[in-house]
């Protein structure tokens, strides 16, 4: 049922006449970009509405969390088909909007992979009122199957999605609409920029603290600041220069963009630990057939581990896999093809550690590792830091042990996707540096830690990033652009220094 005063079916359907009107509703609403989607007849909650046959379109511009696979129940074999198993992704963060700008949060909105077509459908459309866009709805479809329906699925700060509708589009509009561009992984659906100058506003923050000594310090919950001289000292003492409070996300970061300090090039991007073999079928087992121990009697399994080359410390081979049915029918493991589309082997591809006789010593899922890398990381500013001693020894003794300095030539990386991830592990960029430990008598002082990590991330970020550029931050807010990087084609991998100095 329409309502009387608009016409339209529900509060989320809009009105819109130009593409200039959708830009300026969504610059409103704080969006920086939008997938928007024509929808066909039978596009409604109960088919569930078709996005695209890359999944990817959504992975790429929005925050999910994919379904796990689970632990393996053999060591040695594994005989699931690739695209049997149908995985989804939630978002983590998604809202309809009403037409008076209030944001409804869905309950459970999803996107729904099915790999053997392949294709990405969304799906649980209703929102925590119980409530849907009526547009959608399987019995407006059929009591209106001419109408047109644009689905605007708008990105905001860290991933956030805010949907709507609009409905009845004029002729001009639908023409705006074609004209504007394609996303390479699906043409069919259409990309909308819009500035935020957000970066701006990162800039003259920065402009404020950096090339000069500030106190190791934190912010505590009510934005008290208390002296701080731990491992995680350059991080916290950033947050706390431009005033973030720690724990309002998981990782530092201002406008809805990440932040990352360090102190030498090398980096730890991310740590989950994995989620098949050995390690998750009985890790006492795992660390004694494959660790080695330490003068206190304890197990301990170290070793820089790349793809492809046996550890000579743990005697494992770090591999990137996808699994094929060969002629005979036969599910077997084949070295990751980056040439081929990620969506249909979604549920087909892993990381693996691989002992001696072929055994899967350790494995994670591919969904494992997006879940660790994804929409979050679609901006993320590297910011060097120098760590000395405090010689003032009244606030050394304090706590403020040491003072941190933030260089003023800052590395801006945007746009990343799973394919990228995987292709750095392949080609060795990032590997596994593994630091578990199994206690000799204690089990609670067990150590469970699987640091993925880059040598040097100005080399790495250009295989990891479609955008990379220097920044030289000035104390007087001027910022000087510098090694602005297109995307590398599918086989460059970085050869020496590629920045400059």
């Amino acid at each position: 049922m329409s309502s009387p005063s608009t016409g339209l079916p529900s509060e989320f359907e809009h009105h819109i006449h130009s593409v200039l009107e959708l830009k300026t509703l969504l610059s409103s609403i704080g969006a920086d970009l939008a997938l928007l989607k024509v929808l066909p007849k039978n596009a409604n909650d109960k088919n569930q509405i078709y996005i695209a046959s890359d999944f990817g379109v959504i992975f790429d511009l929005f925050r999910l969390t994919l379904s796990e696979r689970g632990e393996s129940t053999s060591l040695t074999k594994d005989h699931s088909l690739p695209g049997k198993r149908i995985s989804e992704a939630v978002f983590d963060d998604f809202a309809w909007l009403r037409r008076d700008g209030a944001e409804v949060k869905a309950r459970r909105l999803k996107a729904i992979i099915y790999t053997q077509y392949p294709e990405a459908r969304l799906s649980g459309l209703q929102t925590i009122e119980g409530t849907i866009p009526a547009s959608l709805s399987v019995n407006f479809t059929k009591s209106n199957p001419d109408a047109k329906r644009l689905l605007v699925l708008a990105r905001l700060p860290r991933g956030k999605c805010i949907g709507f509708v609009c409905l009845d589009m004029s002729a001009d509009f639908e023409v705006q609409l074609k004209a504007l561009p394609g996303f390479e992984r699906a043409p069919a659906c259409k990309r909308l920029s819009v500035e935020q100058n957000r970066s701006d506003e990162l800039e003259r923050r920065l402009a404020s603290i950096v090339d000069q000594p500030i106190r190791g310090c934190r912010l505590d919950a009510f934005g008290q600041t208390l002296p701080f001289s731990g491992t995680q000292v350059c991080g916290y003492t950033l947050e706390h220069a431009l005033g973030i409070v720690p724990n309002s996300n998981k990782d530092g970061d201002l406008f809805g963009i990440e932040l990352k300090t360090h102190t030498n090039p090398k980096v730890t991007l991310f740590t989950p630990e994995p989620d098949g073999g050995a390690y998750t079928q009985d890790f006492a087992a795992f660390m004694t057939t494959y660790g080695y121990k330490d003068t206190d009697g304890d197990y301990r399994l170290t070793g820089l581990h790349r793809a492809d080359a046996v550890c000579s410390k743990s005697g494992l081979t770090l591999r990137v896999r996808e699994k094929r049915l060969d002629a005979d029918g036969v599910v077997r493991s084949y070295p990751y093809n980056p040439d081929t589309p990620l969506t249909p082997k979604l549920d087909s591809v892993d990381v693996a550690l691989i002992g001696p006789a072929g055994e899967v010593a350790a494995s994670w899922s591919l969904e494992r590792l997006m879940n660790c890398w994804g929409a979050k990381h679609n901006e993320v500013v590297y910011i060097p830091a120098i760590k000395d001693k405090n010689p003032n020894t009244v606030e050394h003794d304090q706590g403020f042990e040491h003072l941190i300095t933030f260089g003023a030539k800052v590395m801006w990386c945007r746009d990343t996707t799973a394919e990228n991830l995987l292709k750095a592990i392949k080609a060795g960029v990032i590997y596994l540096d593994p630091a578990p430990k199994l206690h000799a008598s204690d089990p609670a002082k067990n150590k469970r830690r699987a640091q993925w990590r880059v040598n040097d991330i100005t080399k790495a970020a250009e295989v990891l990033y479609a955008r990379v550029e220097f920044r030289q931050i000035t104390p007087n807010g001027a910022v000087i652009k510098s090694a602005v990087r297109p995307p590398l084609a599918n086989s460059a991998l970085p050869q020496g220094l590629l920045f400059p100095n």
